[in-house]
């Protein structure tokens, strides 16, 4: 079974240095895109989950507390005195605001001192940071106008501190996201035409000839593009560090198996509409609006999907891009382990296997 499913692989390979067309556009064009939409894009924030750590008590450090839930742009998620709880849930993601009321508040306040809140941000999504910030800012502004105590003028003043991208730059947002849409579309794109191409020049009826099975045909087919798909990635994973100062903050092991995965369930998905079409020009257009569309819109890549309604929400489950894009940021800019993203990766796994029985189911009835 390898030794067929690699002579399929080495054919695809000798099909690729004749073809270079195919084999540039597979390696030069997330290039080009990402230069061009990396630079080229620069971006209301509902139910923004909110951690609350109160370490005064009092009751003055309630009503500030309640004036942000008040506000209706913030969910509880956690409410606590400890300010080391919150490491965990950023990790995680469950949090992506914490509210900090420092010792002696309702002291403060009561004196008519200047007090300081502070208020801890996600800044991996730097477009949905800003705008938090902006809400933290008006809250603040609005718990307590300038009073004055003995000649000398006091406030309720809020500190903000941005983790994970201090200073918010949209591109360490954008790239990641940036990254998944192009992979997605020219791997799904290369291999539905790759397969197609073979049915239009009449070859396909001569490897049905052959005792390979509809698995070894599929495998034989995708290896090849699995492996210049990857040399790709990580390509365009290095021009986004140098020209985006996109980092690079967890493991590299982890980062490409990731990548790897997310890539053979693209690839499996090209292979699927291969099996739906029968010339290029229809593999190229079911391709396109299968990958790019869904990738754009419904992933996370640029519209938060905790705004989206409840029905647009239960779609997006069965877009790939949308588990390899936490899992992405979360490795990237996080330098998250897989305690934090194994689910997205489950996700995509569960996701590669139904469409690649999908697409074997078909192979089979057409061999």
């Amino acid at each position: 079974m390898i030794r067929r499913t690699l002579a399929i692989a080495v054919k695809e390979l000798l099909q690729l240095k004749r073809d270079l067309r195919t084999a540039l556009t597979l390696l030069a064009m997330p290039l080009v895109l990402l230069f061009i939409y990396g630079y080229a894009l620069s971006f209301d924030v509902q139910h923004i989950r909110l951690a609350i750590v109160d370490e005064d008590g009092s009751r003055e450090a309630r009503d500030a507390a309640e004036a942000f839930l008040r506000s209706g742009y913030f969910d509880l998620v956690a409410h606590g005195r400890d300010v080391r709880a919150l490491d965990p849930m950023f990790d995680s993601g469950k949090a992506q605001a914490a509210l900090v009321i420092p010792a002696r508040y309702g002291e403060d306040v009561a004196a008519r001192r200047a007090v300081t809140l502070q208020f801890v941000l996600d800044g991996s999504d730097s477009q949905t940071a800003n705008t938090i910030l902006g809400y933290a800012r008006q809250t603040v502004a609005a718990l307590s106008p300038v009073v004055r105590s003995g000649g000398r003028e006091g406030a309720v003043a809020g500190v903000p501190l941005v983790w994970y991208n201090p200073d918010l730059t949209s591109a360490r947002f954008l790239v990641p996201g940036l990254l998944a849409f192009i992979m997605m579309v020219t791997a799904v794109i290369a291999t539905a035409l790759a397969v197609v191409r073979e049915k239009e020049r009449g070859t396909m009826e001569s490897l049905r000839a052959t005792p390979l099975v509809a698995i070894e045909l599929l495998a034989g087919k995708t290896l090849p593009y699995l492996l210049v798909a990857f040399a790709a990635a990580s390509g365009s994973l290095l021009l986004a560090h140098v020209l985006f100062a996109v980092p690079v903050r967890g493991s590299l092991l982890w980062l490409a198996l990731v990548m790897l995965v997310f890539l053979a369930v693209s690839l499996s998905w090209g292979i699927f509409i291969s099996t739906l079409a029968d010339t290029q020009q229809v593999a190229f257009q079911l391709g396109l609006l299968s990958s790019m569309l869904p990738t754009l819109l419904l992933s996370g890549f640029i519209f938060p999907i905790s705004s989206m309604p409840a029905a647009l929400r239960l779609v997006t489950h069965v877009v790939p891009a949308r588990y390899f894009l936490v899992a992405l940021r979360e490795i990237l800019l996080k330098g998250a382990g897989p305690e934090v993203w194994w689910s997205q990766l489950v996700g995509l796994l569960v996701y590669g296997a139904v469409v690649l029985g999908l697409a074997t189911f078909r192979t089979v009835r057409s061999m």
